[in-house]
Parts: structure tokens; sequence; C-alpha cells
């Protein structure tokens, strides 16, 4: 067997027994194709969606230089080939794919904020979250009590969160249930959350913030919606 489909076989092997242990990252507290809300859920689309564009895409370039490879000798197009090649490869392809990937932008940036976020915000459910060197601190306007590295929240409620940092720059990231966003010292950055389920759902800062930035995880608890007086009990004996 030549050299280059001895190569080309051992890519194979290895795209096909990569694939499984792959797939064991779905399974991961932070993963986000585990999508536990209709933000998490448009994020998770957009991955498959990608994916299976790579995939098609690879599958064809594979395609495309075996058929090289079995020309012998080889040969070169023609110019009309070569055309065809440019203004599919070079200006079709690639246009349709970013109308593509603007349209999936555009839906989630409307599941992040729907029209009725506004309308919603005397019903939703406010916490601030405040980021230091290296801890999270949670502020609960209507409990006047806070909680360290841990959200307490309602699920099935909208949650408005106002975002901000004592110090450096930080990242927070709850990925089965929202999309990033940078807490700015002196900058307040708003985030809408809705959590499906109740349940423990694990955070992380994304932004490098010093020596202590992997220190820095929280959980986000999700109580039932209809239970609002065990999340305020919660929240005060965490506070204490």
């Amino acid at each position: 067997m030549p050299a280059r489909k001895q190569m080309s076989c051992r890519y194979l092997w290895l795209g096909l027994v990569g694939s499984p242990l792959m797939a064991g990252c779905v399974q991961s507290p932070l993963s986000t194709m585990a999508p536990a809300s209709e933000v998490a859920r448009s994020v998770a689309t957009l991955w498959w969606s990608m994916a299976a564009g790579t995939g098609v895409i690879l599958l064809l370039m594979v395609v495309l230089a075996l058929w090289a490879l079995r020309l012998n000798p080889p040969q070169s197009p023609h110019r009309r080939g070569v055309r065809v090649l440019l203004i599919a490869g070079g200006l079709i392809l690639p246009s349709v794919t970013i109308i593509l990937l603007l349209a999936f932008g555009l839906r989630l940036n409307e599941a992040q904020w729907p029209p009725q976020a506004r309308a919603e915000a005397q019903e939703a459910f406010h916490v601030d979250v405040i980021a230091h060197q290296w801890w999270w601190e949670m502020r609960y306007p209507g409990l006047e009590s806070r909680t360290v590295n841990v959200l307490h929240v309602p699920a099935g409620v909208p949650i408005h969160l106002r975002i901000m940092s004592n110090d450096v720059i930080h990242g927070f990231w709850v990925p089965r249930v929202s999309g990033k966003l940078d807490a700015v010292p002196g900058r307040i950055n708003r985030l809408r959350l809705f959590v499906d389920e109740p349940g423990e759902y694990a955070g992380v800062c994304v932004e490098y913030c010093g020596e202590g930035h992997a220190s820095m995880p929280f959980t986000l608890v999700a109580h039932p919606a209809d239970n609002r007086e065990a999340l305020q009990q919660a929240v005060r004996r965490a506070a204490q």
C-alpha cells in the first residue's frame, strides 16, 4: 500500500477511535452539550450545526483528495474547472456559511434577550453578582442578604443579573444555562437567565484574573418556582 494511502487510513482510524472519547465530554458538568435553558439550547444547536458542516466539508475534501490521488498521471483541471472551483469554493461556500452563522447568531441573541425582557422586569428575580479576587459575591436586593460562591435562583422564572467587578475583569459563565459575560470594574453588565428545571449547575470564571483564577468556581442552585420560601431560607442560611 502506498505511503500516502497508509497515512490516510491511520487518520481515519484515529477519527473513529477518538469520536467516542470526545462524546464523553457531553457528560461534563461544564458542558454546553447538556443545555438546561433556551439560550444554552441555541448554543448547542449552533455547535452541532457547525460540527455537521465541518464534517461534510472534511468528507468532501477527503473524497477530492482521494480522487486526485487516483489520477495516474495527475492531471491539471482545465480552465473552466478552475473557474468553477474558485467561484464555488471561494465565493459561494463562504457566503452561505457566513449567512447561516449570522442567522444562528441573531437567533441566539433573541433567545438571550427576548422582546418581552423589559416588560418582565417587575416579575423577574433580581440578583447583583460582584466578582472579587478570587470569589463571587451574590446580593439579593429583595432579601437583604448575600451568599458567597453560590447563586440561589428560582427555576421557571426570568432572572435578571447585574454583573460587576470589585477589582479586575472577570468572566461569568454557567455553561448549561447561559452565555458568557464579563464583569468589568466601574461598569454594570446585565444578563438574563431562565433555568428550565430545579437543580445545581456549575459555573466558572472564564477571564484570567490573576494567580487565583482557577479558584473561582461557583454553583447556581435553581429552586422550584412554587417554593419561594425554601429559596429565601437557603439564602438566609448561607448568609449566616
